[in-house]
């Protein structure tokens, strides 16, 4: 069923849709004309004089004219100008992190160049040739061989 049951008054007696009322259908000639569910077009339920629904044409409805939309005001729109700042002041920020980031890399990498500078004048100063005993100089050479087989052999000389 796509229709809406009508209305119908409190204590009216309502027949039962499901069982179909023979001596009705054979009293009533069908005449009249023939309406197709395709020509009918599409159709629209609205509110009735009884507080029902009313099954109408959609060609039937009055049409409602719409007023044409305002026209847009002269100018740039202060939303469209709030999303442009914001997107500016974001690069504005990202070019002000990566000149900081650059700042700081050159920073930490002088430090780490006088820490070198100052580690390698410590080790010089110690290793003066008046300061430590003398001692024997021995260069090791060590040759390893590698076979067949996960056979390898190493040799080792002290000169």
């Amino acid at each position: 069923m796509n229709a809406p049951l009508p209305y119908r008054p409190p204590g009216e007696p309502v027949a039962d849709p499901l069982t179909l009322d023979m001596s009705s259908l054979a009293e009533q000639p069908l005449s009249g004309a023939v309406e197709l569910a395709a020509d009918r077009g599409p159709v629209v339920y609205v509110p009735g004089a009884h507080g029902g629904f009313v099954a109408v044409r959609r060609e039937d409805l009055p049409t409602i004219h719409t007023p044409a939309p305002a026209p847009a005001p002269a100018g740039v729109d202060p939303h469209a100008q709030r999303l442009a700042a914001k997107g500016v002041f974001a690069a504005g920020a990202g070019v002000g992190a990566y000149f900081a980031a650059g700042a700081v890399a050159i920073a930490l990498d002088s430090l780490v160049q006088a820490l070198i500078a100052a580690a390698v004048a410590v080790g010089v100063a110690v290793a003066a040739p008046g300061r430590r005993g003398g001692g024997d100089t021995y260069i090791t050479h060590h040759h390893v061989t590698n076979r067949w087989w996960g056979k390898s052999s190493t040799t080792i000389r002290n000169h």
